[in-house]
Formats: C-alpha cells, structure tokens, sequence
C-alpha cells in the first residue's frame, strides 16, 4: 500500500514530462529542496533508430534503456512493444535512487508507464519506495497509461499532493511548485 506523498506530472508526450519535471526539479532546489531521481531521454542514432537513455538528475550519469528493435540479442535483454530493454538499466536507475536519494526530500521518477504497469522495469523499486521513503515521490507518466499506473501502485488520493495535466498554464504550473514546496517544508518540519 503507498503510504508516501506523492504527485503527478502527466502529458501524453513523454518529452512534455521531462522538460517540466527538470523545470519543477529546479525551482524546488533554488527553494532550498534536496531532490534526487532520473529522467529519460529519448534519440535517434546515425541509422535513424530510436533509443532511450535514462539520465540520473545530477551528475547526468547515463544508462541505455531500450532501443527500437524486433529481436532481443542478448541475455539482460528483454523485447517489449518493438523495443528491447536494457534490463541491467533499472538495477543502474535502483542505485543511483539509493544514493542519491537518502537524504532527498523530493524522488523524481520520470517516463513511468506501461512497462511498470505490467509489473516490469522500475515497478518493483517504485513500489518500495512508495511504501517505504519519507520523500514526496514525483511521478511523470504518460496520459494513456495514467489508469494503468495508478491502479498499479494503488496511489490513494488523499497521499496525492497534487498533480499537473500538460498542457498548464504558467500560473498553474506554478501553483503546482508551490504545493510541492509546501509540502515538503512541511514534511521537513515534521521530522
């Protein structure tokens, strides 16, 4: 059961979610917040193939998450919705969220999805970590798979602290912040 507060970034384009959560990552730790987390990016290589990376938020570590593909070649490779995913990525994402994240008053999650929702990739850290960090965990997910990743992680909405549909307004945006801030000033307060 999610016992953390959490919130909610959501666009249908995942690159939507990432420059925002970037954007609130930001104005939280000029507000004094301690963030930790990962954010994934998506390319393109020189063959024109798409690929994925995720980035940890601070020192931009890199880890290769997936690419487009009808085939998975090797063992820690695993072939799901014509992409083949770098299992040994999560393991890499897992570690980066534990030592980053132990003093972190807000844990970025971002590009949560289907993957997650049929049990798979970070699902199993993120489930940890919602029943068991201090952090307010903030999640990006893709509008479609929205049902699918609440339902998942049963995210209980009187843990919610808020939550933000793009396209926002910049004064909801910012109303979004604050509700953030709040909360974790509140959580800091309390400990």
């Amino acid at each position: 059961m999610t016992t953390a507060r959490w919130a909610l970034i959501s666009a249908e384009n995942n690159a939507e979610n990432t420059t925002l959560a970037l954007s609130v990552v930001a104005r939280l730790e000029a507000a004094g917040i301690r963030t930790a987390g990962f954010v994934q990016h998506k390319h393109m290589n020189e063959h024109g193939q798409k690929y994925y990376e995720l980035v940890r938020l601070h020192s931009h570590e890199r880890s290769l998450l997936a690419v487009d593909s009808a085939v998975a070649k090797e063992a820690n490779e695993e072939l799901f919705c014509s992409m083949v995913f770098h299992n040994d990525s999560f393991a890499t994402t897992q570690r980066w969220m534990e030592e980053d994240g132990r003093d972190a008053e807000l844990l970025l999650f971002c590009a949560i999805g289907k993957l997650e929702a049929f049990d798979k990739g970070h699902s199993k850290f993120l489930e940890h970590v919602l029943e068991h960090h201090q952090a307010l965990v903030l999640l990006c997910v893709k509008a479609s798979q929205l049902s699918c990743v609440m339902e998942r992680f049963a995210l209980l909405e009187d843990r919610m602290v808020d939550a933000l549909e793009l396209p926002a307004p910049p004064n909801v945006v910012d109303g979004f912040v604050e509700n953030l801030k709040a909360s974790c000033y509140a959580q800091r307060e309390n400990a």
